[in-house]
């Protein structure tokens, strides 16, 4: 079934460094990846980005940029439409058009939604950490309901 995570928080919540931590995890756990997009698939140190690989013949796409009014809506429409992207990973706030933008993509390109939130933690440290557990867990969450 082709689904899309949400990772849904205010601003500053590590929502783009918990996609960033998933990327990396990604491309090591599956190594024999096929790099869609960049060609030479890369997840880049700072800010947002974008990561389209295929894995196992399902076409995985990450979108990291989901702040209002970046057009996360037709950015998720191209990972649907013209990379054909059967999973799809994005940040959304938790309100406005952002999560507009998840929740029209689930109605009229048939995917199913999982919403989730980053850890919060105050230590930056810790914060560093969070993320990572964070993104190992959603890789583990994929893989536990077959969809990866």
């Amino acid at each position: 079934m082709k689904t899309i995570l949400s990772i849904w928080h205010t601003a500053d919540k590590g929502k783009s460094e918990t996609l960033r931590e998933f990327g990396n995890l990604l491309l090591c756990t599956y190594p024999s990846f096929r790099p869609i997009f960049p060609a030479i698939a890369s997840v880049p140190l700072t800010g947002d980005f974008r990561l389209v690989v295929e894995i196992k013949g399902k076409i995985i796409g990450v979108e990291s940029q989901g702040d209002p009014n970046t057009d996360l809506e037709n950015r998720l429409i191209d990972l649907a439409d013209n990379f054909k992207c059967e999973i799809i990973l994005c940040s959304s706030r938790t309100r406005g058009d952002t999560v507009l933008a998840v929740d029209h993509l689930a109605a009229t390109r048939g995917f199913q939604t999982i919403w989730t939130s980053t850890y919060q933690i105050a230590n930056r440290i810790q914060h560093t950490l969070a993320n990572q557990l964070k993104a190992k867990h959603i890789l583990d969450l994929l893989q536990s309901l077959g969809l990866l």
